[in-house]
């Protein structure tokens, strides 16, 4: 049997609940940022940490440090804001109806996806990604977007997302420089995960008819033992110490 190389707990919450993690996540994020040589970061705490449409999910290790991070940024047809449309709404504005299109069963965006250096390798960004599926549902949506960049398109797809053929070149834009093309990618349904790689949907149902779990997850260099709490209102005790 392959060796556990790392044990790890997934956890969801909604970002104005709890703001200590979101500081947490933020520092992580920002911390990769600044490794890859982007600075002039903004210190203001960001504004999605007060937003009620804001939902986060972090990794933690052994040592109780945010390793990895996602967050879900809900769709409000009263604000039009997401991410997605602050990014590329001057190139093309036909994001917002392609996005509006979607309503009234709901959609969201996955975005800020990162990890950290320690755990770079180990699949953990590819299991946050698979777990976001079902806190999206949980909270009542039936689709969502996410822009991808080429280097994480590949992984992403196979959670069931295609490109959205009605924004840029066959969803395809320069962002963020104008030699960086990105792409604009849709799930159509999370409940069918019909485009998505066999494993991925199956854990994706799994894990939203389970949301606290463990499992060994198989990764480049190991297995993984996980906890997963993806429950928004975890009204019992920890699941996991």
């Amino acid at each position: 049997m392959p060796e556990v190389v790392g044990k790890y707990r997934i956890e969801a919450f909604r970002a104005i609940e709890q703001p200590a993690e979101c500081e947490r996540f933020y520092e992580g994020h920002t911390g990769v940022l600044t490794e890859l040589g982007i600075k002039n970061l903004n210190s203001a705490q960001p504004t999605w940490m007060s937003d009620p449409n804001v939902y986060v999910l972090i990794a933690i290790d052994e040592d109780d440090e945010v390793v990895a991070g996602l967050r879900i940024h809900r769709f409000s047809e009263e604000q039009h804001v997401l991410p997605l449309v602050d990014a590329i709404s001057a190139q093309d504005t036909r994001i917002i109806d392609v996005i509006r299109a979607t309503l009234p069963e709901g959609t969201a965006e996955a975005c800020g996806l990162w990890s950290a250096k320690k755990v770079f390798g180990k699949g953990i960004t590819p299991l946050l990604c698979i777990a976001a599926i079902p806190v999206m549902n949980h909270i009542g949506l039936n689709n969502f977007f996410c822009f991808a960049a080429p280097y994480t398109e590949k992984m992403i797809k196979t959670n069931g997302l295609i490109e959205v053929n009605g924004v840029g070149e066959n969803g395809r834009l320069p962002y963020p420089t104008k030699d960086f093309i990105s792409v604009v990618l849709h799930n159509p349904d999370i409940h069918t995960m019909a485009f998505a790689d066999e494993y991925n949907r199956d854990r994706v149902f799994e894990l939203t008819h389970e949301p606290v779990q463990m499992k060994l997850e198989a990764s480049p260099r190991g297995l993984l033992e996980v906890y997963y709490d993806l429950r928004l209102k975890k009204t019992h005790e920890p699941a996991f110490s």
